[in-house]
């Protein structure tokens, strides 16, 4: 079945964000939690997809203690996502999707006031973003889409750069491609031709 929408990744996909993130991580969870530096970097990095709060819990971070991080994590973001830009090779995707009459949306764990920042992110014909409860990446997300614009699972194709969000996808139906990371001619170019392949019957 041809491709009638594609599902992109955020952060580290269409925005160079993640660097800056894991600084910022790491020095709050080391002043608000004594944990290492170093430590606390890597434990972001190898939780990163998730929404903050969920990355808390998964380092065992609970109480006091993560509600005065997810503040100061959400507060420093905002300073990031102000100066930040959807990429401009993920724009060229963008609307060349948009010209083959693919409907193009973002899905993030990213909180919904922070992601419409940024520059760029108009692009999308849908931004699916985290409502700081339940609304996030996976189900509610895809329900959302299938739903507004009719479309079935084997019709999108999500596009992203880690195997925590394509494993969620990927579970639950939807076509997805890993990339490896910031969009750049060749990223587009591959992408391209692998949603030609798709609509074609020669995936794989």
């Amino acid at each position: 079945m041809k491709i009638k929408a594609v599902l992109f990744d955020f952060d580290g996909t269409v925005i160079d964000t993640m660097v800056y993130y894991a600084e910022i991580a790491s020095k709050i969870l080391k002043e608000e939690c004594g944990l290492d530096k170093d430590f606390a970097k890597r434990l972001y990095l190898s939780t990163a997809g998730r929404d903050f709060p969920t990355q808390l819990k998964l380092m065992g971070i609970s109480g006091e203690k993560a509600n005065r991080a997810y503040k100061r994590f959400i507060e420093e973001k905002k300073l990031v996502l102000r100066k930040s830009e959807i990429s401009r090779y993920a724009i060229e995707l963008i609307e060349k999707l948009k010209a083959m009459g693919l409907v193009t949306a973002v899905s993030t764990n990213n909180e919904c006031h922070l992601v419409r920042m940024v520059r760029g992110i108009e692009r999308f014909d849908e931004v699916l973003c985290f409502d700081g409860r339940e609304y996030r990446k996976g189900l509610p997300h895809l329900l959302t889409l299938l739903g507004k614009y009719r479309l079935k699972e084997e019709e999108v194709l999500f596009i992203g750069d880690s195997d925590y969000d394509i494993e969620i996808y990927s579970k639950l139906g939807i076509r997805s491609l890993k990339t490896k990371g910031i969009f750049d001619e060749d990223e587009v170019n591959k992408i391209l031709k692998e949603i030609q392949r798709m609509d074609d019957g020669k995936e794989g």
